[in-house]
């Protein structure tokens, strides 16, 4: 396996470093035999290798027996091969330092994604990283995970790699509630038999920091046969992922109860000011060995219509279409394998959070299928539904070219085949696009094709404020560790996003003011004087007559008016690199993805979303484009067909809402529909038994049944003028 320039730098950068440290410890050794045993743990050889390499010691680390031990940071982004860095740290480990084939590495990974694809890298022996591992244990590497057996045998006469989740490590509320310290089987040999006190005590004072127990009536030890306790006396070598994520003091004091030899951290962003940075790599230097896709372009919304995230997930449904067939001309020619596959952000995913006015992840695979993709082609990764658990997304016979998700993707995925992201959440409130951008960053193969739509990524979104994208893509860079390619651009920060918490309402308030707090209702009154609840299904859709809704001369000719390059056309932005070889946002024309061509299924399928009747809706559409067609031409309506379409949608959506206020309005002057309070259960108001409140900056705003004071019996109703014209004054209940 050739290794970039980048990881030759940190290869070498951890040699230096592992042969100094070694020698430094190897003469501090030897000076310690002339000190009292009480006092050998002062001295600190870490710092000295510190020196003699002039790099600067910001943590001073001391392990679960009081000795000093080198904790050091390499910083990588993301994509730049984490993976094939820490297993060339621990071959250099074992060589320079440990100068061993066998012992104990500890490798803890950050999320259960990343967990499984390092797991199942190293697990395979056909693999050129456990080749490495191989090759440095005499071909003697054994792969265990947390709850596995693991003897003292085992370390003696084999390198063991054990993985843990960061999870582990990294609780605040102390050891005792984390699973590697409980007592279990499984690591019997690391301790004496549970009959010897006496050698229990002896391993004590050479491990003093182990856990124990006195069992009742005795006072002798008894040590725990957990997990840490095995690591512990085992004074392993740790290689943590993410390491960031465990610098907090109580993570990182847990990390030292473990005794380790030396811990070797991996980050893309070390953002903590007492972290030992041995060496840093760059975001250029990525790009410069063809890791990442640049110009990364963002495309606005197609349809001049915001919120139109059909007609967005159309345009990027022929766009990747577009890209697939330069891939296979690119395999013919080349023989290398890419299947462009476009990520699709959601707004919910929850079985119970469809059809609440969000869009939802079936709603989009719903969509797609409808666009003559196979389901098969379509998955969904979410915390309730992953269906690309153990499926190896590079195989040529993996199906998958969609993957919808909200914000499961955000971290530990590794899939250079993905080309598009496409946001449908309103960016200016999004969290989750600065991770998700890192996914579509990943060059295939790590190298470039040669090919310029193959070798750049592509972003598009429905809604929100362009500057707030560009500014994400910046936020996004950073998270990734490519922070260096936006320094010369100066960004506001993002502003806060209020979340909602769900409150209980007071008990005694809900009993006091239960018969004296109402608020209004639309009621209608049937022919023989009774009254229920207003209902849009029953009383306004049936007699809304979409036969009716015409297209006047006078929208055509504006339609025509409107027909220009603008509508093939539009602005968009390319993130790329400048002449200093830094990062900069640039504007640019670009050609709309959809096909040249006139397809009545595609506005027939958006205007059924209005009518609900498929057979009524083709009707419409086939009347309404020949109408078009009369007036602009077959040619320029295949041309321009996608904004046509978004047009005709909204003109109908306008002509529909016009309708059904006239219906409504119509109904209020007959005294139909009236606006009343009532202490009937079945059509009243009741006090609710919890609410939601907006929290911002910590502080919950006052929800209206957080209210303290006299609650008004009377409600004055707020609204829309065109509704409220001349509402008679009605009676209120007196109790």
């Amino acid at each position: 396996m050739y290794l970039k320039k980048y990881q030759i730098k940190v290869v070498n950068a951890l040699k230096q470093f592992l042969q100094t440290a070694r020698d430094t410890k190897t003469s501090f050794d030897i000076a310690k035999q002339a000190l009292p045993e009480n006092m050998r743990h002062t001295l600190n050889w870490v710092q000295t290798a510190f020196q003699n390499l002039q790099i600067k010691y910001k943590d001073r680390c001391t392990n679960g027996l009081g000795y000093y031990y080198p904790r050091i940071i390499i910083k990588v982004p993301t994509g730049g091969g984490k993976t094939l860095l820490a297993v060339e740290a621990i071959r250099e480990y074992q060589n320079l330092f440990a100068q061993r084939r066998t012992g104990l590495v500890v490798w803890i990974v950050p999320s259960e994604t990343i967990y499984s694809q390092t797991v199942q890298k190293i697990r395979d022996k056909g693999n050129p990283l456990r080749q490495l591992l191989d090759q440095c244990s005499g071909n003697r590497t054994i792969v265990l995970e947390k709850g596995q057996r693991l003897t003292t045998n085992d370390i003696e006469e084999n390198l063991v790699v054990l993985f843990v989740m960061i999870q582990s490590i990294s609780r605040t509320n102390g050891k005792e509630a984390l699973k590697v310290f409980q007592d279990s089987g499984g690591y019997d040999s690391f301790f004496p038999a549970d009959n010897r006190y006496d050698l229990h005590e002896q391993l004590l004072k050479q491990v003093p920091n182990l856990d124990f127990i006195s069992p009742l009536g005795t006072e002798q030890p008894l040590i725990m046969t957990s997990l840490g306790n095995a690591i512990r006396v085992a004074k392993p070598f740790i290689i943590i992922d993410e390491i960031h994520k465990v610098f907090s003091e109580n993570a990182r004091k847990t990390i030292d109860s473990l005794n380790p030899e030396m811990i070797l951290g991996l980050t893309a962003t070390p953002d903590k000011p007492d972290m030992n940075v041995l060496v840093t790599i760059t975001g250029l230097e990525l790009k410069d060995e063809e890791m990442v896709k640049l110009d990364m372009h963002i495309l606005p919304p197609i349809s001049k219509q915001e919120d139109d995230w059909k007609a967005m997930v159309k345009e990027i449904k022929e766009h990747r279409d577009k890209l697939e067939e330069i891939a296979r001309q690119y395999q013919k020619d080349n023989g290398i394998y890419i299947r462009p596959m476009a990520l699709l952000q959601v707004e919910a995913t929850g079985k119970d959070q469809r059809g609440r006015g969000r869009v939802h992840s079936f709603d989009v695979k719903d969509y797609l299928v409808t666009l003559e993709i196979s389901p098969d082609e379509v998955a969904i990764k979410t915390s309730s539904q992953n269906d690309i658990e153990d499926v190896n997304l590079f195989s040529q016979d993996c199906p998958f070219r969609y993957i919808i998700t909200k914000e499961a993707l955000r971290e530990g995925w590794d899939c250079s085949f993905a080309y598009i992201l496409g946001i449908i959440p309103n960016v200016n409130s999004n969290t989750g696009v600065t991770q998700l951008i890192g996914r579509i960053l990943r060059q295939p193969f790590a190298k470039k094709s040669g090919v310029k739509e193959l070798d750049e990524s592509y972003i598009y979104y429905t809604k929100g404020d362009t500057r707030e994208i560009l500014e994400k893509v910046a936020s996004g860079f950073k998270k990734e560790g490519l922070e260096d390619l936006v320094t010369k651009l100066k960004f506001r920060d993002n502003e806060s996003i209020n979340s909602t918490k769900t409150v209980k309402i007071k008990k005694d308030f809900s009993e006091k003011f239960q018969n004296s707090f109402y608020l209004p209702v639309w009621l209608m009154t049937d022919n023989n004087g009774t009254k229920r609840r207003f209902n849009y299904e029953c009383d306004i859709k049936p007699k809304v007559d979409f036969s009716n809704l015409e297209l006047g001369d006078d929208f055509i000719t504006k339609l025509e008016n409107l027909l220009s390059d603008e509508t093939k056309e539009r602005k968009a932005f390319a993130i790329t690199l400048d002449d200093s070889s830094k990062t900069a946002f640039i504007e640019e024309t670009s050609q709309n993805n959809g096909k040249a061509e006139i397809n009545i299924d595609y506005l027939t399928r958006r205007l059924n979303e209005l009518i609900e009747n498929p057979f009524l809706a083709r009707i419409i559409g086939i009347k309404y484009l020949k109408q078009v067609e009369t007036k602009i031409g077959k040619d320029k309506l295949t041309e321009h067909y996608s904004f046509i379409v978004s047009q005709l949608c909204k003109k109908f959506y306008e002509e529909k809402t016009k309708q059904e206020e006239e219906i409504f309005l119509k109904e209020l002057n007959d005294k139909n529909l009236v606006l009343a309070v009532s202490d009937e259960d079945n059509i009243g108001f009741k006090v609710p038994k919890e609410d939601i409140i907006t929290v911002k900056n910590d502080k919950p705003t006052r929800s209206f049944l957080s209210l303290s004071g006299t609650l008004a019996k009377r409600i004055k109703p707020t609204l829309r003028p065109n509704f409220a014209k001349d509402l008679p004054a009605l009676p209120v209940p007196t109790h």
